[in-house]
């Protein structure tokens, strides 16, 4: 679970490096712009980002699906909300009933989505990373390489000699 969370901060990261780069404006006062429709919240800056780069993204499938269904993670551990349920069920004398065995998040956490999630959040923000500079005019640093090969962090300045 921690994995497919961290994952996801990454994602949302990469979006915040970049952001301020494709469209500064939108990002000056970034948490009014993306509070409201229709670039509301992490999603709405991708939304941004695409549209000011002029690419498209399929959201019908990987790798944008796992990025989504991070998503609904981040905001169900975030927001967390009782599970109610109730049932019958036969257990032998002397074992213990598995209480939670149907609990929602078993379904969204799992050996299989925590790799999926990892590899396809790699490949979703090369994808990004890959096409943000064939559409932006000028050389910027950031965007030679791989995107996650380097920390996402940037500096500037210089040094004074004394």
């Amino acid at each position: 679970m921690a994995g497919m969370l961290l994952a996801y901060f990454a994602y949302e990261a990469y979006l915040n490096l970049v952001g301020p780069r494709i469209d500064a404006e939108a990002w000056k006062n970034e948490r009014d712009f993306f509070s409201k429709p229709p670039y509301r919240g992490t999603q709405g800056k991708l939304q941004r980002i695409c549209e000011k780069i002029g690419i498209e993204v399929d959201r019908g499938k990987r790798p944008y699906q796992t990025i989504r269904d991070l998503g609904r993670l981040r905001d169900f551990l975030a927001h967390g909300k009782p599970d109610t349920y109730a049932f019958e069920m036969d257990v032998e004398k002397g074992k213990e009933p598995d209480m939670f065995h149907d609990l929602q998040i078993y379904n969204m956490v799992n050996r299989k989505n925590a790799d999926r999630a990892l590899k396809d959040t790699e490949e979703f923000i090369e994808y990004l990373h890959a096409r943000i500079p064939a559409k932006r005019n000028g050389d910027d640093t950031l965007f030679r390489g791989k995107a996650l090969k380097f920390p996402l962090a940037l500096a500037s300045g210089g040094t004074k000699q004394t």
